[in-house]
């Protein structure tokens, strides 16, 4: 049964100004009308930096949900005063994870799993410990948890230099393994902080929208964008931005969270992909699916690691605890059978996985 559609003013008891709100009225993907509210009042309690209240509307049409009214794009930057884009290194975080939960006793952890690193995009990394290939490979949530940090990038052929662009690269976590692993790295961020530590290690990073990089149409050979998507006003201008800055056969890997998770439907307004008012848009598969392919794309999508799930209801289970810093909670308080049984749930169903995760190609 659909319920009454109610006009919220998030101005109205916070430091946003008339003006630094706009009211859609529409779906931004579909531009249907037809919507119900989802829940009214929404606080930002992951970061609390961003003020004011949300209304969520899910689409009657095509099941999106989004935040109308929202911040325009103009303002957002208000709601982003204490957030922070890959505050370490994704390797160094994968690794002290993984040196928690058992797989520390083989000797090193951090020397098996750049065995395995190594042996499929050769990286060079140490320490290395070269039976960590086969290690890695009999333990297949650790397997699936390090491609997926790699973003399923294809290895590097010996006489091709591949140009790797990542869009929402922060400090360039991702670009510093992508560039071990022999790709030409790329970037562009709106945060002027995280571009300038990007900028240390020398990769060549751009400040602002993807516009500005339109002379680089049709030359990149693989594009990642993790968690972007859902907080760009416009998702189908960025998808159709990055198809064409791909070559003909080029690939965009993309991550976004799903609204029709079972972290949504176990947590709530607690769930931490929905994060007000940042997360503009939140899809369902098939509104990605078909989103994606109106672009020009050919799409798969893969399933999320386990223990990426386990980690986002860990997260979510402290929002609805009232807890602050759900984010970075130690890893002892992921492994828990309750989240185990929701993540291998999660994982049986691209449907309900909690993050997209989609493989999309340009055609030849």
């Amino acid at each position: 049964m659909k319920r009454p559609h109610q006009k919220l003013n998030p101005a109205s008891e916070t430091a946003w100004e008339p003006s630094e709100i706009e009211v859609l009225g529409q779906c931004p993907i579909c531009q249907s009308k037809d919507r119900n509210v989802l829940h009214e009042s929404l606080t930002d309690t992951l970061f609390g930096c961003a003020p004011g209240r949300w209304a969520l509307h899910a689409c009657s049409a095509c099941n999106t949900a989004y935040i109308d009214p929202r911040p325009t794009e103009d303002s957002i930057g208000k709601a982003y005063a204490e957030y922070c884009t890959h505050p370490e290194r994704e390797s160094d975080a994968f690794d002290q994870n993984l040196s928690t939960v058992g797989i520390s006793l083989l000797s090193s952890a951090r020397a098996i799993l750049n065995g395995y690193r190594n042996s499929l995009w050769q990286m060079g990394l140490t320490p290395s410990n070269s039976y960590g290939r086969y290690l890695v490979a009999l333990i297949p949530p650790v397997r699936a948890l390090i491609d997926q940090q790699m973003r399923h990038m294809p290895r590097q052929a010996s006489d091709k230099q591949g140009r790797l662009l990542d869009v929402g690269c922060g400090n360039g976590s991702f670009l510093k393994l992508a560039q071990k692993a022999g790709w030409s790295v790329h970037g562009i961020d709106f945060d002027p902080i995280a571009v300038a530590e990007a900028r240390k290690g020398g990769m060549d990073i751009y400040l602002g929208s993807i516009e500005q990089l339109e002379a680089q149409e049709g030359t990149y050979d693989w594009i990642t964008c993790s968690h972007v998507l859902e907080h760009v006003h416009d998702p189908q201008n960025l998808l159709q931005s990055m198809y064409r800055l791909l070559r003909p056969g080029g690939i965009l890997w993309l991550q976004t969270p799903n609204i029709e998770s079972i972290g949504y439907r176990a947590y709530g307004t607690s769930w931490i992909g929905i994060d007000p008012p940042r997360h503009l848009t939140l899809m369902s598969i098939e509104t990605l699916h078909k989103t994606l392919e109106n672009s020009g794309f050919r799409t798969i999508f893969r399933r999320l690691p386990v223990i990426s799930a386990m980690a986002v209801y860990a997260a979510s289970n402290a929002l609805k605890n009232g807890e602050k810093n759900a984010i970075g909670l130690p890893h002892t308080r992921i492994f828990r059978l309750r989240f185990l049984l929701l993540a291998v749930i999660q994982n049986l169903s691209l449907r309900h996985t909690e993050f997209h995760t989609a493989i999309a190609t340009r055609p030849k």
